[in-house]
């Protein structure tokens, strides 16, 4: 019987990917799905890169936001929809890199359910302190952590999220002892950072630019391999002092498996060109998000490479949510 629905679940995945074939696409409204509610970065980033595309195509993108258990709900949603190229999964890599690990069960396996069709970009963390902290670099961070172990804390956006995992990685490699408060979010961490509740966070451009202009916040570190353009004379984590950390939360498209390679390319070249428009390269940096486009090939190298790499760092961690 078992045997009976995965030949049926075969066919019927070939019928649809016939069907795509058979019709030009796009024939009606393609919906970009995202696990985070509406207002949310994710949710503007889709808005953005499908109000383009529909201009260039002449065809509705519509953006539908499905959020619930850390991304989950939206990404089972898409894998079981039909490969036609109506429905894609505009996520960051805890759909496919982290979550895989730091749950028991999800609902799909992101190296098999999905047809990886673009990276768009790459979202950077900002290592923050408050002021009233006596360092002024990443160096004078550790050396005080070191000298005052269990004494500072961090937070982040939840137990087993980009911003903890980034940060266990910097105790690991630097060998230091910091206490990690989860929230719920990171408004919330961002919040209590500027409320002097935590010492420090890796957080995101935008949860940091302006409290940083104001004076509010310093900023020692940026976690990826390259300076960022947001803030170029911030020196990279690496740069820093701890060489070969590299850390960042790539976002990208994804959809259901079996996708016939021509509609992939056809969505690949069309997501690309809408993301090599001046208004939408200005709005993402707005974002903090340095745009990063990549072939489908490419984008699936970076899937899997991202998977072996966090199953190793939430094991180091130590996190689950189970």
């Amino acid at each position: 019987m078992i045997r009976g629905s995965k030949i049926l679940v075969a066919g019927l995945t070939v019928l649809f990917a016939a069907a795509a074939l058979a019709q030009p696409y796009p024939s009606r409204p393609i919906r970009f799905v995202v696990g985070s509610p509406s207002g949310t970065t994710p949710d503007v980033v889709a808005r953005l890169i499908g109000q383009k595309l529909s201009e260039s195509w002449g065809n509705p993108v519509v953006v539908e936001a499905r959020a619930g258990a850390a991304g989950m709900v939206a990404a089972e949603f898409v894998t079981k929809s039909p490969p036609d190229g109506y429905t894609l999964l505009f996520s960051d890599n805890s759909s496919w890199s982290i979550n895989p690990h730091l749950f028991a069960r999800i609902p799909y396996d992101p190296l098999k359910d999905f047809t990886p069709v673009i990276q768009a970009g790459i979202l950077p963390m900002f290592l923050a302190v408050v002021p009233s902290l006596p360092v002024s670099s990443l160096g004078e961070l550790l050396d005080y952590a070191r000298k005052n172990p269990g004494k500072l804390s961090y937070g982040t956006a939840g137990n087993g999220s980009i911003h903890h995992i980034t940060t266990e990685l910097l105790k690991t490699m630097a060998g230091v002892d910091i206490v990690h408060v989860p929230y719920k979010g990171s408004g919330q961490s961002a919040t209590a950072l500027l409320g002097g509740e935590i010492q420090f966070a890796f957080s995101g451009y935008t949860s940091v630019a302006q409290p940083f202009a104001a004076g509010k916040l310093r900023i020692l570190a940026v976690s990826t391999a390259q300076r960022s353009p947001l803030l170029p004379n911030v020196p990279t984590v690496a740069e820093a002092g701890l060489p070969g950390f590299d850390m960042s939360a790539p976002v990208g498209f994804n959809g259901p498996a079996g996708m016939p390679r021509d509609l992939v390319a056809k969505l690949n070249a069309g997501i690309a060109s809408a993301l090599a428009a001046q208004e939408v390269n200005a709005k993402m940096a707005a974002l903090g998000i340095t745009v990063a486009p990549t072939s489908p090939e490419q984008f699936a190298g970076l899937i899997k490479a991202e998977y072996e790499k966090f199953g190793k760092l939430v094991r180091q961690s130590g996190a689950r949510n189970d």
